[in-house]
């Protein structure tokens, strides 16, 4: 799925924190340049929940998401 798509979704989903947490790695893996490993998704999911005040990461801009995802890549 692509970067663009992980952000627009078209069904009606009831979001949770797995929700998120497929979204997270759905977007994260979405270029092939990175896996779920690189980051700390959980941390990622923690954050963008607090942000957004709703497990729908969509709530969030995409540059935001980034922002908060490219805070938690694994050294």
């Amino acid at each position: 799925m692509s970067t663009t798509s992980a952000f627009k979704s078209p069904r009606t989903i009831a979001y949770s924190r797995e929700t998120a947490v497929a979204f997270v790695i759905d977007a994260v893996e979405s270029t092939g340049a990175a896996t779920r490993n690189d980051f700390d998704i959980d941390r990622i999911v923690s954050i963008a929940h607090a942000m957004a005040d709703d497990w729908d990461m969509n709530a969030l801009q995409p540059s935001t998401f980034w922002r908060i995802a490219s805070s938690f890549i694994k050294q």
